[in-house]
Formats: C-alpha cells, structure tokens, sequence
C-alpha cells in the first residue's frame, strides 16, 4: 500500500498542475491601421455654397377630356390628347422649396396661335404625367374620326 501512496503522490503534482490562461496583448485595443498610436480626424468646417439648380417647367396644352383609346390590336390606353408645342420656363433656385414657390408665381403659359395637332402622322397623348407620341395607323377607326374631327375644329 505503501507503494501505491508513493506513486499516487509522484503522479499527483503531473495531474494537479493548474494552466493559467495566457492573456497578453489579447484583449489591448489597436487603430485601424494596426499601428499602435493614437490617431485623429479633422473636419474642415468651412462650406461652400451650393450653386443654385437650373429648373425647367414645361406645360404640356390638352386638347380634349382624358378618353381610353384603343389600337388596331385591340390594346387600350388611357390618356389626354396634347399639341406638340410645350411651354418652357427655365429659371434658378436655390432650393426644392424655392423653385416650388418660384413655379408657382411664373405667369400661366399662352396657348400658341396655330396648334399641331398632327405631325408626321403621329398624335401625342398625356399618359401618366408624361409625353407619348402613337402613330395614327396604330389607332382604331373611331379614335381616327375623333382625331381629324378635333384637328378640323383647331385654328389654322
């Protein structure tokens, strides 16, 4: 028995070693660029004015009430008939809310005395706040009477 206390007591100090964790430099902060020092941003405070933004107000002229129309295939549209001649504004601003006021005091646009209605055998109509030009041949024939009966009735 002697014997087993003398080994256990040999093997003891083997099993019974306390590991204790190596931390170092594991949890030291570093800069983003690894160097070691301290590191510094500057702002320039000084600002520049913002040039004021060229904005452009164009005026489409209606001619006639919104109406679907329907093509030759049997496809439909919703929209408003317009001339082909816009009227442009073009002015400066120097913020969204200036040129919403300035737009709203520009003068009403005049209507020009010989509207083109037909151009090139095409027609424009107002679809979703934007200009698109259909040629007549892709119209159905009542679209067609409706179109030359209108452009019977403008100023020449």
């Amino acid at each position: 028995m002697k014997a087993w206390l003398i080994l256990f007591a040999m093997a003891a100090p083997l099993s019974a070693q306390v590991v204790l964790p190596s931390t170092g430099k594991k949890f030291d902060t570093r800069t983003i660029n690894g160097s070691g020092g301290t590191s510094s941003v500057s702002v320039n405070a000084t600002t520049k004015p913002t040039p004021p933004t060229k904005t452009r107000l164009t005026s489409y002229f209606l001619v006639g009430e919104p109406r679907q129309w329907k093509s030759t295939d049997g496809k439909s549209l919703l929209g408003t008939i317009i001339i082909f001649e816009d009227a442009v504004i073009e002015f400066e601003a120097a913020t969204p809310a200036a040129a919403r006021e300035a737009a709203g005091k520009a003068p009403p646009p005049k209507m020009p005395d010989k509207p083109t209605l037909i151009r090139e055998g095409k027609i424009r109509l107002l679809v979703n706040q934007k200009p698109v030009e259909v040629p007549l041949e892709r119209l159905s024939d009542d679209d067609r009477k409706y179109v030359e009966d209108l452009n019977a009735r403008l100023p020449k």
